[in-house]
């Protein structure tokens, strides 16, 4: 279309850019000072960089000027000074830098801290950057992220950073969220104006209206704000943290429910009742023998690879899932290895980091916990020690046994020919043709 309108002459293709003017400066006290001295003979001037950093005024009041200008123009000992070129008076710059002037590049920072000359080292820069993994809520993030990454640009300009990217990657984590009571009309009731009566269902108390629970930001307005404090304080922090991982994939929101918490903390109360078990040195890397350390040896070495999995790929809410069946399983033993509950405290402790440390002293140790070596397991104890192989019969499920994992084609379908169950089925029967599919099935066509 566009080809035929410019043949014509009737018409040309343009691209047109829509750019934000960005202005950098804010009239307000809070910002760090832009260091640039006003003369009215040599211009704007540059503070020397033996008078950075330049530091706001400490003032009882600065209440805004009614002039548009900044509250720092009103403060006269700060905002007179003298020109840095010539030594005339001067007016120092009084807007100050937006919030993303100074915390943009904190990342940066963070690498160097007690660096008095640079920001941070060619060295350290070159180590640590870019960032690996950046998480944040998608509401703080999408602006500051935009900044942060303008800012970096004009740093590798200017030839500071060797990255052209801060960030490799960003997790924008779910919010969480709590229940609220809405009428039929759509809007929203407070908490505290709702009555949950003996129906279970939520009326309001003004009206006596019905309303439906549904799903909502946290809001004050609302009263449906969950303080962490009062949490903290009833489950203990570690409750809280471990909860919040639980809840749900990390960057899926989620409604907090006190009972869910309540489920977390019960389960943390287990570990400490399994820690309160007698513990021996019992070497789980030989064969076993008792049907009971095979078992919970084996959930053990599944807990320790999908923790490890699951950590590393940020799906904690599953990593808890594989704890708490660890925990079912060794509850069962009466004397509990002290070498696996060792591995098991250190995958816990990220997760429980009160208690883990609590564990791991009470298991003799007397440094902390968090600089010990993350712990792996054979792969071998990870496998399974039988598969269960169903029998069919013209389509129709007869029979289940267990056979060694690999199992030959033959070899099944002999087991399964000599299975009690599927005998009834079988003998005196024609055998047309029989598939097998390895570690899973056998199947019979009969006539």
């Amino acid at each position: 279309m566009l080809e035929f309108l410019e043949e014509k002459k009737i018409g040309r293709k343009a691209i047109n850019y829509k750019l934000r003017d960005w202005v950098f400066s804010r009239q307000r006290y809070w910002g760090e000072p832009i260091p640039l001295v006003h003369c009215p003979d040599c211009g704007t001037v540059p503070v020397p960089e033996e008078e950075l950093p330049l530091k706001l005024p400490e003032v009882k009041s600065y209440q805004p000027t009614g002039t548009g200008e900044s509250p720092l123009a009103a403060i006269d000992s700060w905002v007179n000074c003298k020109c840095p070129k010539c030594g005339k008076a001067s007016k120092r710059e009084t807007n100050t830098m937006p919030q993303w002037g100074g915390s943009c590049w904190y990342y940066l920072r963070y690498l160097d801290p007690k660096n008095d000359k640079a920001f941070c080292s060619k060295e350290a820069e070159k180590y640590w950057m870019p960032v690996d993994l950046y998480i944040g809520g998608a509401e703080h993030a999408v602006l500051h992220l935009l900044y942060a990454r303008f800012w970096h640009k004009v740093l590798y300009d200017c030839g500071v950073v060797t990255t052209k990217e801060p960030f490799q990657r960003l997790v924008n984590q779910g919010m969480i969220t709590s229940f609220a009571y809405q009428r039929k009309n759509k809007t929203l009731v407070p908490v505290d104006e709702v009555e949950i009566r003996e129906d279970g269902k939520a009326y309001e108390k003004a009206t006596g209206e019905q309303l439906e629970q549904i799903i909502a930001k946290m809001s004050k307005s609302l009263k449906n704000v969950v303080n962490p404090d009062d949490e903290i304080k009833a489950y203990g922090a570690d409750s809280v943290r471990m909860y919040e991982m639980f809840m749900g994939p990390l960057t899926m929101s989620k409604p907090w429910s006190t009972q869910g918490i309540v489920g977390i903390h019960r389960f943390l109360e287990r570990v400490w009742a399994v820690s309160e078990k007698p513990m021996a040195d019992i070497d789980i890397t030989g064969k076993l023998t008792d049907e009971k350390l095979i078992s919970a040896r084996k959930t053990f070495a599944q807990t320790i690879k999908k923790v490890t999995e699951d950590t590393a790929t940020l799906n904690f809410n599953t990593a808890i899932s594989q704890m708490m069946i660890f925990i079912n399983e060794i509850s069962k033993l009466d004397t509990i290895p002290t070498a696996m509950w060792s591995d098991f405290v250190k995958v816990l402790s990220p997760y429980a980091p009160h208690l883990g440390e609590e564990l791991w002293e009470k298991l003799g140790n007397k440094d902390t916990i968090a600089y010990v070596q993350w712990p792996t397991v054979s792969e071998d104890f990870c496998k399974d020690d039988a598969k269960t192989i169903v029998v069919m019969v013209n389509g129709k499920l007869r029979a289940k046994f267990q056979a060694a994992p690999g199992t030959a084609d033959d070899e099944l379908k002999a087991m399964a020919q000599n299975n009690e169950d599927a005998k009834k089925f079988l003998d005196g029967k024609e055998i047309v043709k029989c598939v097998v599919v390895k570690d899973k099935l056998v199947n019979f066509v009969i006539k």
